[in-house]
């Protein structure tokens, strides 16, 4: 899967949640969160593009975009079931989760050492394998789980198009990327959808 076909699947995260959420819990979205994952889906197609809405028609989709969507389709799944998770502490949550995850890796991780994959195991490897390990994997998700705890899925979700910003700020700061006008007009929409979207509107709103 190429970055961009990988950051515009992922875009219709909110999408997959709000769908999960009426199918499972019988929850629709309001009008707020609608308005608001609109405009933040193209403020996140207007990054993307990088205002050429165009360059959008030349993607090309191959098998790994069919796995990367599977793989979206069942996080917004652990998204909304997150909401009714067990009254446990939230380390013991995430360890069973990461837990059955590996368990469900042990035949990948075979597959791929028997086809002759192995990766070395250099220092720059291990401090990569570090960081994905704290970062994303184990404080990424314990802040999530948080968030969906206190403002429910259809309000979490929007958060997803976050990232093609950070993503591009990063690219600003660390590799001297220009920033351009599409750039200031992407993360206006994405920001203002992205408030829109997860304030609450009622006091029995679904959060």
């Amino acid at each position: 899967t190429e970055a961009l076909n990988a950051l515009l699947i992922q875009s219709s995260g909110p999408l997959i949640v709000a769908l999960w959420s009426f199918v499972l819990l019988g929850i629709r979205l309001t009008w707020p969160q609608t308005i608001g994952i609109g405009m933040s889906l193209l403020g996140v197609l207007t990054i993307l593009s990088r205002g050429d809405p165009v360059a959008l028609t030349s993607i090309h989709l191959n098998k790994g975009d069919l796995i990367f969507t599977t793989a979206l389709i069942i996080f917004g799944l652990y998204s909304v079931l997150a909401v009714k998770r067990p009254a446990i502490h939230p380390l013991a949550f995430m360890g069973f989760t990461s837990g059955y995850a590996t368990v469900l890796l042990i035949p990948a991780v075979i597959a791929e050492a028997a086809s002759g994959h192995t990766p070395s195991l250099s220092v720059n490897n291990a401090l990569t394998l570090a960081y994905v390990a704290i970062f994303p994997s184990i404080l990424a998700y314990l802040f999530f789980n948080r968030g969906v705890e206190l403002i429910g899925a259809n309000r979490a979700a929007p958060f997803f198009h976050l990232i093609p910003v950070f993503g591009s700020v990063l690219a600003i700061v660390f590799l001297g990327e220009r920033p351009q006008l599409f750039h200031v007009a992407g993360y206006a929409l994405v920001l203002t959808g992205v408030v829109i979207a997860a304030r609450r509107t009622s006091a029995v709103a679904e959060a």
